[in-house]
């Protein structure tokens, strides 16, 4: 057995017996389980090619943003909604909402952002879940006021914040609580982030949104809707893959350390001189294989495709046509932030 197999298979061994976890409504608003979208997600203001709507879709998770018509395809939305926004069901009488914002589980706040000019999330939380395939983070953004801080242990019943309209590009009628599900990439993010050289400091640690890949929280809620517990490996086995990088071995990165329900390794490979890591246009890696290819730098071995750009379904990570897909410096800066030690 090989050191990084021992390592996958140690770690496994010695996780705590973590007891399984259901996920709930952050907020009294239930119009998702009502088969009511357009009641449960909040619109965004759209105005394209001078025809001006409202759609319920912009609140939810993926790309559901910015328009633009390709020769190929049409119109396509190009920008990515790492989260969803789910729509205040109370309010005084000026208009601002009251809702009550909980966990959606049991955890622990590891971060609390009071000031609103902090992020472009405004004022928000991240909670973490550890569930016994790895722990998974919940983040709350907009908040009209934060109720908890750093280390408190929390639960379904407990007040995390207030739903508002703090951050950027919000007013108080498109008030809500953006809800987020994500992995952590790297715990040492910070040296990631100073590598970057960028004029702001980085107020939020390792929970600076950079470093947490959001998944589509809806599929969640909906498994857990009848008190089912959530099976971290079942979801993610059923997310589709977008692409696929193939990146040299420098040894086990610290995403697979943290979640090695990843690793996959069909054809034995005992000692990998490369892995493969597979993305969702979201960027969320689903996939690691070891693989026998010696490489010298990160490269795209595979894409979906598309009858439009790959830059508007990778988060403009990936560009160039399925036959030819090669990443752009903010993909090769992506893959840093996934392999750095």
């Amino acid at each position: 057995m090989n050191g990084l197999l021992r390592l996958l298979l140690g770690a496994a061994c010695i996780l705590p017996a973590f007891s399984q976890t259901v996920f709930r409504l952050p907020t009294e608003n239930d119009a998702l389980f009502r088969n009511d979208p357009e009641g449960f997600f909040m619109y965004v203001d759209r105005n394209f090619e001078g025809v001006k709507s409202k759609p319920w879709q912009g609140g939810s998770y993926g790309f559901t943003r910015t328009i633009v018509r390709t020769p190929a395809g049409g119109p396509v939305a190009t920008h990515f909604h790492e989260g969803i926004d789910i729509k205040p069901v109370k309010r005084d009488a000026q208009g601002e909402p009251l809702d009550i914002v909980r966990p959606v589980a049991a955890g622990t706040v590891v971060h609390a952002s009071s000031n609103p000019r902090d992020s472009n999330y405004g004022r928000y939380v991240v909670i973490e879940h550890r569930l016994p395939e790895g722990s998974i983070y919940s983040l709350y953004a907009h908040l009209a006021d934060v109720t908890c801080k750093a280390g408190d242990a929390v639960g379904t019943g407990n007040t995390i914040g207030i739903l508002g309209h703090s951050g950027v590009g919000l007013n108080r009628e498109r008030s809500h609580l953006h809800l987020e599900f994500a992995l952590l990439l790297n715990s040492n993010f910070q040296n990631y982030y100073d590598s970057l050289k960028l004029a702001t400091p980085n107020k939020h640690g390792r929970y600076n949104g950079m470093n947490l890949a959001g998944f589509d929280p809806v599929p969640v809620l909906q498994a857990c809707r009848n008190g089912q517990p959530l099976d971290l490996k079942k979801l993610f086995a059923s997310m589709e893959e977008q692409y696929r990088v193939r990146i040299p071995w420098t040894g086990t990165p610290d995403l697979l350390k943290r979640y090695p329900f990843l690793w996959h390794n069909p054809n034995g490979v005992r000692t990998p001189a490369s892995i493969d890591i597979s993305f969702t246009g979201g960027g969320v890696p689903i996939r690691v294989e070891p693989r026998p290819e010696t490489v010298d730098k990160p490269s795209v071995v595979k894409a979906l495709s598309h009858p439009f750009s790959q830059l508007y379904r990778t988060v403009n990570r990936v560009q160039g046509s399925s036959k030819e897909p090669v990443l752009t410096a903010s993909g090769q800066r992506y893959i840093r932030l996934l392999t750095q030690q």
